[in-house]
């Protein structure tokens, strides 16, 4: 596709100062730590080198242009645990996470739109919080671990949030990481956890997230806000024929799955060409954005499987910028 078409990146997370110099401070996960000149951030599923994208808004940037990405979706590090440490520790680290955050938004606001952490272990902060990301800071709503959407009773959790959400007309990214109520040691695999982990858990969350979400009515009770969730939904595109199929055998006067997805949009940050030719046949472009999970993901894999997917040029248009572009208002 010609890349005079924008491009927008609707998943990257930013790890800045603020984050670096409280995790050094910790001993437990979430923590930095330093190896002579190499800093590492240690996670509840991995321990990664901080280099690059991760630390260096120019090499982002470079990084962005060479990818011919014209905006990028940045939020606060979804997946590392601190906004789900307990509130009185993640309240000051997530106000100044976000505060630097809306900092590098407003000195690059046709490159940026941000999405802030909230300190979930307490729901009335994560509700000022919120507030004052959108109102005061200029961020364009909030990302939330994917396991507060594990089932209808522990989103339920979230209702103050969500109705913030709704009453600011926000936007809710949903993305892998765990709640404040469990425990961030990881799970351990007898074997080939870089699989099991990364890869079959990771969706099979968020595919329990879609199936909550869409029975959620979220067009009911939250009409003004938009929802988000990365990775293609999980496993959902594949499986939601089974679904239907279920539904039409088992209670044959209920909805289809299908039907339900109502307001949802799903990214394809990290997946590739194949997958996105079937999320497009299935919820369809109009929900689709384009997403890299940047700086996990630093290759050209997004925006090559992009290009070299079986779908029209109207799809391409539309994952590539039109589906971001109607969801969170930009304007490039």
């Amino acid at each position: 596709m010609p890349r005079r078409v924008p491009h927008i990146d609707t998943n990257s997370h930013y790890y800045g100062g603020a984050l670096f110099q409280a995790l050094a401070l910790r001993d437990a996960v979430p923590r930095v730590e330093i190896d002579g000149v190499d800093r590492f951030m240690v996670t509840p599923t991995s321990r990664f080198v901080l280099r690059g994208g991760f630390i260096d808004l120019a090499a982002r940037l470079a990084w962005m242009d060479g990818q011919a990405i014209d905006h990028q979706v940045i939020t606060f590090p979804g997946a590392l645990g601190p906004d789900v440490l307990p509130a009185a520790e993640a309240a000051p680290l997530v106000r100044e996470v976000n505060d630097e955050l809306a900092a590098v938004c407003a000195a690059h606001p046709r490159r940026f739109t941000g999405l802030a952490g909230l300190p979930l272990a307490a729901i009335d902060l994560a509700v000022a919080e919120l507030e004052r990301a959108c109102r005061t800071l200029g961020l364009r709503g909030a990302i939330l671990p994917s396991n507060y959407f594990a089932s209808l009773a522990t989103m339920a959790y979230l209702r103050p949030v969500l109705e913030a959400v709704d009453a600011l007309g926000a936007h809710l990214m949903v993305h892998p990481g765990q709640r404040h109520d469990e425990s961030l040691a990881p799970r351990r695999y007898d074997d080939l956890a870089i699989h099991r982990a990364s890869t079959v858990d990771l969706h099979n969350g968020l595919s329990h997230a879609v199936v909550t979400l869409i029975y959620a009515e979220l067009a009911v009770h939250y009409p003004a806000a938009s929802f988000q969730v990365v990775n293609l939904g999980g496993t959902f595109p594949m499986l939601v024929e089974r679904m239907d199929h279920i539904v039409a055998t088992r209670d044959p006067g209920a909805p289809r799955p299908s039907e339900l997805v109502g307001g949802l949009v799903f990214d394809t940050a990290s997946l590739g060409p194949r997958s996105l030719e079937m999320a497009v046949a299935v919820p369809g472009a109009e929900r689709i954005m384009l997403g890299t999970d940047y700086p996990i993901f630093d290759s050209a894999v997004a925006t090559d499987a992009l290009d070299v997917a079986r779908i029209s040029d109207a799809a391409r248009v539309a994952v590539a910028s039109g589906t971001a572009k109607r969801v969170l208002g930009l304007a490039l």
